[in-house]
C-alpha cells in the first residue's frame, strides 16, 4: 500500500506536483479536442472501454483484426446509451446527447440494432495526442517510482 509507504509519507508534496504536471495538462488537452464539452470525452472513453473489452480479452488481440469487419463485428462488445450512463454515473438524457455529438463528429456509429460503436477512424484524431500522453505518463512514472524509492528527482518548474 503506497499511502503506508514511510516514502511515500516523506515525498507527499512532490508526488502531488510529478501527479499534477501530468493530470493538468492532460485534463487541457481533453479540454481543448473536445471544445470544453469534458462529457463527451468521458462517454467517448466509456463506449470505447465498452467495445474493446471482448477483444482485449482474447488471446490474440491485434489489432488487424479490428479493421476486418465481419471480425469487429464479432469482437467488439456493443453497447447503448443506458449502459454508458450507468457505467459512466451520468444521466441518460445527457448521454443521448453526447452520442449525438459524438455521431455527429464520426467518432462513433449507431448499428441496425441501435449499439454503439468506435469507427475504425476514431483514433486518427487522437493519434498525436495519445503518443505524447504515453511519453508523459512513462516520464511521470519514472518520476514516481524514484520519489518512492526516496531518490527524488528536481521536478520540472513551469514558466
Amino acid at each position: 500500500m503506497v499511502k503506508g509507504n514511510p516514502r511515500y509519507q516523506a515525498n507527499r508534496a512532490r508526488i502531488s506536483v510529478a501527479l499534477s504536471q501530468f493530470t493538468v495538462p492532460l485534463l487541457s488537452r481533453i479540454y481543448h479536442a473536445f471544445n470544453g464539452d469534458m462529457v463527451a470525452a468521458i462517454v467517448l472513453g466509456e463506449i470505447a472501454h465498452r467495445n474493446v473489452e471482448a477483444w482485449l480479452a482474447e488471446q490474440q488481440n491485434s489489432e488487424e483484426a479490428l479493421n476486418d469487419p465481419s471480425r469487429r463485428a464479432r469482437l467488439m462488445r456493443p453497447c447503448n446509451a443506458l449502459s454508458i450512463a450507468r457505467g459512466c454515473g451520468l444521466p441518460r438524457e445527457t448521454v443521448r446527447r453526447k452520442v449525438v455529438l459524438l455521431l455527429e463528429r464520426g467518432y462513433i456509429y449507431r448499428s441496425d440494432a441501435g449499439h454503439l460503436f468506435l469507427t475504425t477512424t476514431v483514433g486518427d484524431d487522437f493519434e498525436d495526442t495519445t503518443a505524447t500522453l504515453v511519453e508523459e505518463l512513462l516520464a511521470t512514472a519514472r518520476r514516481l517510482e524514484a520519489l518512492l524509492a526516496d531518490r527524488p528527482q528536481e521536478l520540472e518548474v513551469s514558466r
